[in-house]
């Protein structure tokens, strides 16, 4: 039986070669003793000396050639099924959420506990936060799909907990828990975005405290911000932030909330 791959979507195709494009860059400026990551990695020390730039350049420089290579089949797999679900700009979105949820979180331990140190300036690098993000995602949207932990079968919830796990277990006991607790606060932020996208209440109070209420751009209460609903539900998730690809118009793919189930 051939074996088909699903197609790369644009989005996650111009992220790849993106990281992949810094990764050979910077394996080649390195021979010449030169190091991007200290130029664009995140750390508090960093940040301190004004590279204000770090928290969302640091994410496009693979720390090597497997997490390069791995985090490419994350975001072509998973990222591209999350990308036609949710459309160009609720997934970009969500992309930015986590980048800067892994960034937040990194700073803030570097500012507590390391200020002052060599470790301040130890940068954080790497898609690896988006990519394990992804899965966290797919495991809420499609808890029952089979994921592979190695060469083990799981369903993707199962998949999802050791995720978890592992990433706590490195953040409580080994020398540099301080990037697990990142992709911890990279899953966090991701599945909080999750939340809020698909909590319309929540969604229209804000936008209306925002924009106002009789501002015209607000949503009142009793408002639909479309005549007709473009929430298509799956058997197999928990958690529909999926939409109909024909009834989706990508120009307001983020106006309409998702519901949650």
């Amino acid at each position: 039986m051939q074996m088909q791959f699903p197609p790369m979507s644009r989005l996650n195709k111009g992220i790849v070669i993106t990281f992949v494009a810094m990764f050979l860059l910077n394996a080649i400026l390195a021979k010449t003793g030169f190091n991007l990551s200290a130029l664009l990695g995140l750390s508090s020390g960093a940040l301190m000396q004004g590279k204000i730039w770090t928290p969302f350049t640091y994410a496009l420089i693979p720390g090597g050639l497997l997490e390069c290579l791995f985090d490419a089949l994350i975001f072509w797999f998973i990222g591209s099924e999350l990308e036609n679900m949710w459309g160009p700009r609720r997934y970009a979105y969500f992309l930015i959420t986590t980048v800067l949820g892994a960034a937040v979180i990194f700073s803030l331990l570097g500012f507590i506990f390391f200020s002052g140190s060599s470790l301040a300036y130890y940068p954080l690098t790497g898609p690896a936060g988006m990519a394990s993000t992804m899965c966290v995602a797919y495991g809420v949207l499609f808890p029952e799909r089979t994921m592979y932990f190695f060469f083990f079968p799981l369903q993707a919830k199962w998949f999802v907990m050791i995720l978890v796990a592992m990433n706590l277990y490195h953040g409580v006991f080994t020398p540099g828990g301080v990037f697990a607790w990142a992709q911890l606060g990279a899953m966090l932020s991701g599945f909080l975005w999750m939340l809020f996208v698909s909590n319309p209440h929540l969604k229209n109070t804000l936008a209306g405290k925002f924009y106002g209420r009789n501002g015209g751009q607000g949503l009142g209460t009793g408002d639909r911000p479309h005549g007709r609903s473009r929430i298509r539900k799956s058997k197999n998730s928990h958690l529909h932030i999926v939409e109909d690809p024909q009834d989706r118009n990508d120009d307001d793919d983020d106006d309409t909330p998702p519901t949650y189930h």
